[in-house]
């Protein structure tokens, strides 16, 4: 069984972009299931990185070619 106490690979992620409040929703996938169209983001990207291990409610800070950005997540829920 997959934890969804935490974020992990297999896992939908619901974060929000606290600046904008823009809401974005992620499935962590390995690098050869990665889709961005499709939701899906590598456990190994810089938004997948800074996500893992992450519970609900606590802060992210993810570095992306715009600056940091910091997320805050939402909900952990498995991937349907």
């Amino acid at each position: 069984a997959v934890d969804t106490s935490k974020v992990s690979a297999l896992t939908t992620v619901e974060i929000k972009e606290l600046k904008t409040g823009k809401k974005m929703k992620y499935t962590l996938v390995s690098e050869k299931e990665a889709d961005l169209k499709a939701g899906k983001i590598s456990v190994s990207s810089p938004i997948g990185q800074g996500l893992l291990g992450k519970k609900k409610g606590d802060k992210a800070e993810i570095k992306t070619p715009a600056g940091i950005i910091t997320f805050e997540v939402l909900s952990i829920t498995l991937q349907s």
